[in-house]
């Protein structure tokens, strides 16, 4: 598989070009299927475990506001009993337990990492191919395009978890929710 459909000579950037193309193809993909099977388990919780992940998330962070308030941080990990729905003693996790809990629950929130390095594949292959075999302005424009949306991109990431800015989002978000 060539972008230059034989018309360009076989260059190291049409190479390095294809390989990203079709590297971040193949991350995007199976960042797709990840995401497809991380909603299915997120739906066939039963409404027990719903709450329990709830109480779990909750717990968490509120143990995050609490060190960063400089409240007495927790001398050892918690775990939480299903069946009680409370803070526990700490939990170890014995034999092959110990490599599968982490293994599937990165399985879980993965697919937004991967998502992440095909866009960015796919965006290098462009850049490269844009610079290296197109015209002078052309390469500016593609460039243009892709440096205008970064801010906006970054701005999602950098709202943070700051209550007050999240408040004062919500409701700019309802203001403009028809404008669309």
């Amino acid at each position: 598989m060539n972008i230059s459909l034989n018309i360009l000579p076989d260059t190291i950037a049409v190479r390095v070009t294809n390989a990203l193309y079709l590297s971040g193809l193949v991350l995007d993909l199976m960042s797709a299927c990840l995401a497809f099977l991380t909603s299915r388990w997120f739906q066939r919780l039963t409404n027990a475990e719903k709450h329990f992940l709830q109480e779990a998330f909750t717990a968490r962070e509120k143990e995050k506001s609490e060190r960063k308030d400089g409240i007495a941080p927790p001398t050892q990990k918690k775990s939480y009993d299903r069946k009680e729905g409370d803070i526990l003693k700490t939990s170890k996790l014995a034999g092959i337990e110990r490599i599968l809990i982490p293994w599937f629950s990165l399985s879980l929130f993965i697919p937004l990492v991967f998502l992440v390095l095909g866009a960015l594949c796919i965006l290098a292959g462009l850049y490269i191919y844009t610079w290296s075999q197109q015209p002078f302005p052309v390469a500016i424009v593609v460039s243009l395009a892709g440096l205008s949306t970064v801010p906006f991109i970054v701005g999602v990431f950098a709202i943070g978890r700051v209550d007050e800015r999240r408040r004062k989002i919500i409701l700019r978000l309802s203001h403009i929710q028809g404008d669309w």
